[in-house]
């Protein structure tokens, strides 16, 4: 159908007709062609004035150069510098001289907690008690020791991390060929028998002696642990891994190399500082 006159409009039809009804061509309102005109013109002086189009290798940035990112940093930048006036402590002393201080926990404990939230609880859980894979850090049980200065170096570093600082620690696969089943088999019922648990004695025996031909050079005669380098104490109840049957099979078998981040760069000293209190301070409570 061809666009007609309608007689009782007096409007012209767009030529489109369904079931008898006929579409009139009616124009848009000027109002809204205003507005329509309005929301390009905003839109082209934002384009102009703010970051907008994305490029090859990079966006558009727009005159005024701002930027949410930069905005944000100086809101983090701004909460820092408050942070450090709140907590002055953390800026003037060492982690020693601070954890000799007994008013800190009672002042900060709960502020700190916040970051220790943000930052560690999805390892080592909200209550610090770890999870399989995670220390807990409650205990009395360490590697490279419980001290301040310690502490303080694994947060910085992290262990098996990617700085040229960090610490190593890594349990070998004695399954590559190091050692037959028969071995592996002894020196789990080995530890299990070291470690209190129910065993085999006559493995236990054999595997004594396999244990210190390949085992103690890290975790010492015994097994009691090798703290300056990383080697658990296998004699206690602590087990970052499980102390079972099956996991010790599986951890001589297949090797164990757990990372914890290095938080150097990421995180301020001062809160490395509060972090490694937060972590004193469970421990001593959860010694209580």
């Amino acid at each position: 159908m061809k666009p007609e006159l309608d007689e009782p409009s007096g409007q012209h039809t767009t030529g489109h007709e369904w079931d008898g009804l006929k579409e009139l061509n009616t124009p848009v309102p000027l109002v809204f062609r205003i507005s329509l005109w309005l929301t390009i013109a905003v839109s082209v002086i934002t384009w102009v004035l703010y970051p907008s189009w994305p490029g090859i290798t990079g966006y558009v940035k727009g005159v005024t150069g701002y930027s949410s990112r930069d905005r944000i940093a100086e809101a983090v930048a701004d909460r820092q510098i408050l942070r450090l006036e709140q907590m002055p402590e953390f800026a003037s002393l060492d982690v020693t001289e601070l954890a000799n201080d007994p008013t800190l926990e009672a002042k900060y404990s709960d502020a700190i907690a916040v970051l220790y939230r943000d930052n560690c609880s999805a390892c080592h859980g909200r209550d610090l008690k770890g999870q399989t894979n995670f220390p807990n850090l409650t205990d009395d049980h360490w590697l490279w020791s419980g001290t301040p200065e310690e502490i303080e170096y694994t947060l910085q570093y992290g262990i098996n991390h990617t700085s040229d600082d960090t610490r190593w620690a890594e349990m070998p696969a004695f399954g590559d060929g190091m050692l037959e089943r028969p071995d592996i088999a002894a020196v789990v019922e080995y530890v299990l028998k070291i470690s209190g648990s129910e065993h085999d004695t006559e493995l236990a025996n054999a595997g004594a002696v396999v244990f210190e031909e390949n085992c103690a050079s890290c975790h010492e005669a015994g097994g009691i642990g090798g703290m300056e380098i990383g080697a658990p104490s296998l004699v206690d109840d602590a087990w970052i891994y499980g102390g079972t049957r099956d996991v010790l099979t599986e951890t001589l078998k297949h090797g164990r190399q757990g990372v914890m981040p290095g938080w150097s760069g990421r995180l301020t000293e001062e809160e490395i500082k509060k972090l490694t209190l937060y972590v004193l301070w469970a421990g001593e409570d959860g010694q209580d």
